[in-house]
């Protein structure tokens, strides 16, 4: 599986170039969220994961445009993937940043058991802080029932537009059953209908704590897993490229990543490819660099 993430990309642009995203040679498209954000005005990269709610709708698209991008998608043979934000809401603002936003969802807001402890992470390396504490923004309660059950209204209403796909957001930051939390069986089971690709963001991992992740769907991660089926692998995301804390490849040429892409898509059935919005190198996903990359391999091999 080859997977093109074109991250904060207006859908109808994504939908004018999906016969070349086939052409390229792969097989699934990553979109933005599509969730409703506290501040629809700014276009800040990050404003995409400060969501309000669990509604659909935002400055890169709305419902009619997913479905018609869909659509369109299915004519070409490619998967859409959705990006979902299921762990954190919106905040008040940069010095109230555990406080939800006013406009979150109210039934959420005001109800102090849909949230986490408000306190931050300190120690990445606690995996009850991970899974407890919050990233710098509100986090929510995988184990509250009102939470999950909206989670699941926005993934089945995602389906009826047309995605076959999901990529959980931080999923790292979210227990597991024999953690005590059964927040990951409760929504896949709860999906409206089976789905050819769904993945959790599950960064800095050993295969451990990997393989806890991998019963329940295929790990995005930048470690490595001895089964290479069950891992997506990258070279960079929007993290790695936007974020002033983890950019470590925003000074890297493209012609670096290319490279390094061609490597893992020479050793792993599955890899995710980032177009590097807000920059000049966008389009290097046209490549035929990365064209030779994506069809070098017999995908599942």
């Amino acid at each position: 599986m080859r997977i093109l993430s074109m991250f904060d990309c207006s859908l109808d642009n994504i939908k004018d170039n999906l016969r070349l995203v086939k052409s390229q040679g792969f097989d699934a498209v990553q979109i933005s969220p599509l969730q409703n954000t506290k501040d629809d005005n700014s276009h800040e990269w990050w404003m995409l994961y400060q969501p309000i709610n669990f509604n659909l709708g935002n400055r890169i698209g709305s419902k009619d445009s997913l479905r018609s991008l869909c659509d369109e998608a299915k004519r070409n043979d490619l998967l859409i993937i959705a990006d979902v934000v299921i762990n954190h809401f919106a905040n008040l603002d940069d010095y109230n940043f555990l406080i939800p936003h006013p406009n979150c969802d109210p039934e959420i807001k005001n109800n102090p058991s849909c949230f986490k402890e408000q306190r931050q992470i300190h120690n990445w390396g606690s995996r009850y802080e991970v899974t407890h504490f919050c990233m710098g923004l509100p986090g929510l309660n995988p184990n509250n029932k009102l939470v999950q059950s909206k989670v699941i209204d926005m993934l089945n209403e995602y389906i009826r537009l047309g995605v076959t796909g999901f990529r959980f957001d931080a999923a790292k930051s979210i227990a597991l059953p024999e953690e005590g939390c059964d927040f990951f069986p409760s929504i896949t089971y709860s999906m409206s209908r089976w789905l050819p690709l769904i993945y959790g963001e599950v960064l800095f991992a050993d295969s451990d704590l990997i393989s806890k992740y991998a019963k329940y769907m295929k790990v995005l991660t930048t470690g490595d897993y001895y089964n290479r089926n069950a891992i997506i692998k990258y070279v960079e995301n929007k993290d790695s490229y936007l974020s002033k804390d983890l950019s470590w490849t925003r000074g890297w040429p493209v012609d670096k990543v290319n490279h390094d892409y061609y490597y893992l898509a020479k050793e792993y059935p599955n890899t995710l490819y980032y177009a590097r919005n807000y920059s000049n190198d966008w389009n290097a996903w046209k490549s035929e660099s990365v064209k030779n990359s994506n069809l070098m391999r017999v995908r599942g091999k």
